[in-house]
Protein backbone atom coordinates (compact mmCIF):
# COMPACT_ATOMS: atom_id res chain seq x y z
CA UNK A 1 0.00 0.00 0.00
CA UNK A 2 1.32 3.42 -0.98
CA UNK A 3 0.61 5.21 2.31
CA UNK A 4 1.06 2.48 4.89
CA UNK A 5 1.56 3.95 8.37
CA UNK A 6 1.18 7.59 7.36
CA UNK A 7 -1.10 10.07 9.10
CA UNK A 8 -2.90 12.37 6.69
CA UNK A 9 -5.19 15.40 6.96
CA UNK A 10 -7.82 16.08 4.28
CA UNK A 11 -9.87 19.27 4.44
CA UNK A 12 -13.34 19.48 2.92
CA UNK A 13 -13.88 15.77 3.53
CA UNK A 14 -17.66 15.92 3.40
CA UNK A 15 -18.12 15.68 -0.36
CA UNK A 16 -16.55 15.60 -3.79
CA UNK A 17 -12.79 15.54 -4.14
CA UNK A 18 -12.04 15.68 -0.42
CA UNK A 19 -14.20 12.65 0.29
CA UNK A 20 -12.61 10.72 -2.59
CA UNK A 21 -9.07 11.54 -1.45
CA UNK A 22 -9.78 10.51 2.16
CA UNK A 23 -11.35 7.25 0.97
CA UNK A 24 -8.38 6.47 -1.29
CA UNK A 25 -5.81 7.32 1.38
CA UNK A 26 -7.49 4.99 3.85
CA UNK A 27 -7.44 2.20 1.26
CA UNK A 28 -3.72 2.83 0.82
CA UNK A 29 -3.08 2.33 4.54
CA UNK A 30 -3.11 5.90 5.87
CA UNK A 31 -4.78 6.94 9.07
CA UNK A 32 -6.93 9.84 7.93
CA UNK A 33 -8.20 12.93 9.71
CA UNK A 34 -11.00 14.58 7.76
CA UNK A 35 -12.18 18.12 8.47
CA UNK A 36 -15.21 20.11 7.35
CA UNK A 37 -17.61 22.79 8.53
CA UNK A 38 -20.57 20.63 7.51
CA UNK A 39 -20.52 18.16 10.39
CA UNK A 40 -23.29 15.95 9.03
CA UNK A 41 -21.55 15.46 5.68
CA UNK A 42 -18.16 15.09 7.34
CA UNK A 43 -19.30 12.43 9.78
CA UNK A 44 -21.08 10.57 6.99
CA UNK A 45 -17.92 10.45 4.87
CA UNK A 46 -15.76 9.28 7.77
CA UNK A 47 -18.27 6.64 8.83
CA UNK A 48 -18.32 5.24 5.29
CA UNK A 49 -14.53 4.94 5.33
CA UNK A 50 -14.46 3.16 8.67
CA UNK A 51 -17.30 0.86 7.60
CA UNK A 52 -15.13 -0.18 4.63
CA UNK A 53 -12.29 -1.10 6.98
CA UNK A 54 -10.20 2.08 6.88
CA UNK A 55 -9.07 4.21 9.79
CA UNK A 56 -10.54 7.70 9.71
CA UNK A 57 -11.33 10.40 12.25
CA UNK A 58 -13.45 13.54 11.97
CA UNK A 59 -12.56 16.96 13.40
CA UNK A 60 -14.78 19.98 12.83
CA UNK A 61 -12.73 22.84 11.42
CA UNK A 62 -13.22 26.17 9.69
CA UNK A 63 -9.97 26.30 7.73
CA UNK A 64 -9.85 30.09 7.91
CA UNK A 65 -9.64 29.85 11.72
CA UNK A 66 -6.20 29.61 13.29
CA UNK A 67 -7.74 28.25 16.49
CA UNK A 68 -9.36 25.43 14.52
CA UNK A 69 -6.07 24.58 12.82
CA UNK A 70 -4.38 24.44 16.20
CA UNK A 71 -7.01 21.95 17.31
CA UNK A 72 -6.65 19.80 14.18
CA UNK A 73 -2.86 19.67 14.36
CA UNK A 74 -2.96 18.93 18.10
CA UNK A 75 -5.34 16.05 17.47
CA UNK A 76 -3.10 14.63 14.76
CA UNK A 77 0.02 14.85 16.89
CA UNK A 78 -1.43 13.86 20.27
CA UNK A 79 -3.85 11.15 19.13
CA UNK A 80 -2.20 9.72 16.00
CA UNK A 81 1.44 10.61 16.47
CA UNK A 82 2.10 13.21 13.82
CA UNK A 83 1.32 14.64 10.38
CA UNK A 84 2.96 12.97 7.39
CA UNK A 85 0.75 14.04 4.49
CA UNK A 86 -1.87 16.72 3.90
CA UNK A 87 -4.39 17.63 1.23
CA UNK A 88 -5.59 21.23 1.51
CA UNK A 89 -8.77 20.81 -0.51
CA UNK A 90 -11.58 22.78 1.16
CA UNK A 91 -12.72 25.87 -0.75
CA UNK A 92 -15.77 27.89 -1.69
CA UNK A 93 -16.90 29.13 -5.09
CA UNK A 94 -19.23 31.92 -6.12
CA UNK A 95 -19.34 34.23 -9.09
CA UNK A 96 -17.98 37.73 -8.46
CA UNK A 97 -18.74 40.93 -10.34
CA UNK A 98 -15.51 42.89 -9.94
CA UNK A 99 -17.26 46.25 -10.37
CA UNK A 100 -20.46 45.72 -8.41
CA UNK A 101 -20.20 43.02 -5.76
CA UNK A 102 -19.37 43.99 -2.16
CA UNK A 103 -15.79 43.59 -1.02
CA UNK A 104 -17.00 41.41 1.83
CA UNK A 105 -17.39 38.63 -0.75
CA UNK A 106 -13.77 39.12 -1.79
CA UNK A 107 -12.62 38.89 1.82
CA UNK A 108 -14.71 35.78 2.48
CA UNK A 109 -13.30 33.79 -0.42
CA UNK A 110 -9.74 34.95 0.18
CA UNK A 111 -10.03 33.88 3.82
CA UNK A 112 -11.17 30.37 2.96
CA UNK A 113 -9.43 29.62 -0.34
CA UNK A 114 -6.04 31.19 0.34
CA UNK A 115 -5.64 32.00 4.03
CA UNK A 116 -7.00 28.55 4.87
CA UNK A 117 -4.38 26.86 2.69
CA UNK A 118 -1.59 28.92 4.24
CA UNK A 119 -2.73 28.02 7.76
CA UNK A 120 -2.91 24.34 6.91
CA UNK A 121 0.59 24.42 5.44
CA UNK A 122 1.93 26.44 8.34
CA UNK A 123 0.81 23.99 11.00
CA UNK A 124 1.73 20.89 9.00
CA UNK A 125 5.16 22.09 7.87
CA UNK A 126 6.21 23.07 11.38
CA UNK A 127 5.64 19.51 12.51
CA UNK A 128 7.00 17.92 9.32
CA UNK A 129 10.31 19.73 9.73
CA UNK A 130 10.68 18.38 13.25
CA UNK A 131 9.70 14.88 12.09
CA UNK A 132 12.15 14.88 9.17
CA UNK A 133 9.79 15.52 6.26
CA UNK A 134 6.35 15.17 4.73
CA UNK A 135 4.26 15.94 1.67
CA UNK A 136 1.43 18.38 0.98
CA UNK A 137 -0.88 18.76 -2.00
CA UNK A 138 -2.93 21.96 -2.30
CA UNK A 139 -5.96 22.25 -4.56
CA UNK A 140 -5.72 25.07 -7.08
CA UNK A 141 -7.80 25.13 -10.29
CA UNK A 142 -7.57 25.63 -14.04
CA UNK A 143 -9.26 28.96 -13.22
CA UNK A 144 -5.83 30.05 -11.99
CA UNK A 145 -4.37 29.49 -15.45
CA UNK A 146 -6.65 31.62 -17.63
CA UNK A 147 -8.96 34.58 -17.30
CA UNK A 148 -12.71 34.00 -17.11
CA UNK A 149 -15.43 36.65 -16.66
CA UNK A 150 -16.98 36.61 -13.18
CA UNK A 151 -14.13 34.33 -12.01
CA UNK A 152 -11.62 37.05 -11.16
CA UNK A 153 -11.97 36.41 -7.44
CA UNK A 154 -11.98 32.62 -7.54
CA UNK A 155 -9.15 32.54 -10.07
CA UNK A 156 -7.12 34.97 -7.98
CA UNK A 157 -7.40 32.78 -4.89
CA UNK A 158 -6.37 29.73 -6.87
CA UNK A 159 -3.47 31.53 -8.54
CA UNK A 160 -2.37 32.52 -5.06
CA UNK A 161 -2.42 28.85 -4.06
CA UNK A 162 -0.01 28.05 -6.91
CA UNK A 163 2.49 30.73 -5.95
CA UNK A 164 2.24 29.85 -2.27
CA UNK A 165 2.84 26.20 -3.15
CA UNK A 166 5.93 26.94 -5.19
CA UNK A 167 7.35 29.30 -2.57
CA UNK A 168 6.87 26.78 0.24
CA UNK A 169 8.40 24.01 -1.86
CA UNK A 170 11.55 26.08 -2.38
CA UNK A 171 11.71 27.24 1.23
CA UNK A 172 11.24 23.90 2.99
CA UNK A 173 12.45 21.33 0.48
CA UNK A 174 15.88 21.24 2.18
CA UNK A 175 14.12 20.08 5.36
CA UNK A 176 12.39 17.23 3.56
CA UNK A 177 8.99 18.81 2.93
CA UNK A 178 7.48 18.48 -0.55
CA UNK A 179 4.64 20.83 -1.56
CA UNK A 180 2.69 20.46 -4.81
CA UNK A 181 -0.60 21.68 -6.22
CA UNK A 182 -3.21 20.22 -8.54
CA UNK A 183 -5.33 22.25 -10.94
CA UNK A 184 -8.59 20.34 -11.48
CA UNK A 185 -10.67 21.04 -14.54
CA UNK A 186 -14.40 20.33 -14.75
CA UNK A 187 -14.81 17.65 -12.10
CA UNK A 188 -18.18 16.07 -11.39
CA UNK A 189 -18.74 17.42 -7.88
CA UNK A 190 -21.59 19.17 -6.06
CA UNK A 191 -19.60 22.42 -6.22
CA UNK A 192 -19.43 22.26 -10.02
CA UNK A 193 -23.14 21.61 -10.40
CA UNK A 194 -24.01 24.43 -7.98
CA UNK A 195 -21.76 26.82 -9.92
CA UNK A 196 -23.37 25.80 -13.21
CA UNK A 197 -26.86 26.37 -11.82
CA UNK A 198 -25.86 29.78 -10.48
CA UNK A 199 -24.32 30.74 -13.83
CA UNK A 200 -27.45 29.68 -15.67
CA UNK A 201 -29.48 31.91 -13.38
CA UNK A 202 -27.12 34.84 -13.86
CA UNK A 203 -27.40 34.67 -17.65
CA UNK A 204 -30.92 33.28 -18.12
CA UNK A 205 -32.08 36.44 -19.94
CA UNK A 206 -29.09 36.58 -22.32
CA UNK A 207 -28.64 34.85 -25.65
CA UNK A 208 -24.93 34.15 -25.21
CA UNK A 209 -24.09 30.69 -23.81
CA UNK A 210 -23.27 30.62 -20.12
CA UNK A 211 -19.80 29.24 -20.77
CA UNK A 212 -18.97 32.25 -22.92
CA UNK A 213 -19.57 34.71 -20.11
CA UNK A 214 -19.28 33.00 -16.78
CA UNK A 215 -16.69 30.33 -17.38
CA UNK A 216 -16.63 26.71 -18.40
CA UNK A 217 -19.24 24.71 -16.54
CA UNK A 218 -19.65 21.75 -18.91
CA UNK A 219 -17.52 19.03 -20.43
CA UNK A 220 -15.38 21.33 -22.60
CA UNK A 221 -12.36 19.02 -22.72
CA UNK A 222 -10.79 16.71 -25.22
CA UNK A 223 -12.12 13.60 -23.47
CA UNK A 224 -15.68 14.84 -23.93
CA UNK A 225 -16.68 14.23 -20.32
CA UNK A 226 -16.37 15.54 -16.80
CA UNK A 227 -13.56 14.29 -14.61
CA UNK A 228 -14.37 12.27 -11.51
CA UNK A 229 -13.36 12.84 -7.89
CA UNK A 230 -11.64 9.45 -7.93
CA UNK A 231 -9.39 10.64 -10.78
CA UNK A 232 -8.39 13.60 -8.63
CA UNK A 233 -7.73 11.22 -5.73
CA UNK A 234 -5.40 9.18 -7.95
CA UNK A 235 -3.26 12.24 -8.70
CA UNK A 236 -3.21 13.50 -5.12
CA UNK A 237 -2.32 10.08 -3.74
CA UNK A 238 0.59 9.72 -6.14
CA UNK A 239 1.94 13.17 -5.28
CA UNK A 240 1.98 12.56 -1.52
CA UNK A 241 3.41 9.05 -1.89
CA UNK A 242 7.09 8.13 -1.87
CA UNK A 243 6.78 7.34 -5.59
CA UNK A 244 6.79 11.12 -6.14
CA UNK A 245 9.82 11.67 -3.91
CA UNK A 246 11.57 13.99 -6.40
CA UNK A 247 8.48 15.99 -7.36
CA UNK A 248 7.94 19.27 -5.55
CA UNK A 249 6.81 22.76 -6.46
CA UNK A 250 4.67 21.67 -9.42
CA UNK A 251 1.13 22.69 -10.29
CA UNK A 252 -0.40 19.78 -12.16
CA UNK A 253 -3.47 20.29 -14.35
CA UNK A 254 -5.85 17.35 -13.97
CA UNK A 255 -8.23 18.50 -16.65
CA UNK A 256 -8.48 16.12 -19.60
CA UNK A 257 -6.32 18.47 -21.72
CA UNK A 258 -8.56 21.52 -21.20
CA UNK A 259 -5.50 23.74 -20.77
CA UNK A 260 -3.39 21.99 -23.43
Amino acid sequence: MLLEGKVGIVTGVGMGMGEAVARRWAREGARVIGTDVNDEAGHTAIEAITAAGGEAHYVHADIASEDDWQAVSAYAINELGGINIMHNNAAVHFWFDSLEDPMEKWDQMMDINLRGVLLGCRYAIRHMITAGGGAIVNTSSVSALHGVPMQGLYGSTKAGVINLTRSLARAYGPQGVRVNAICPGTIDTPMLHTAAAEAAELYRDQDEPVGGRGGSTGPTLDGGRLGTPDEIANAVTFLVSDEASYISGVFLPVDGAMMA
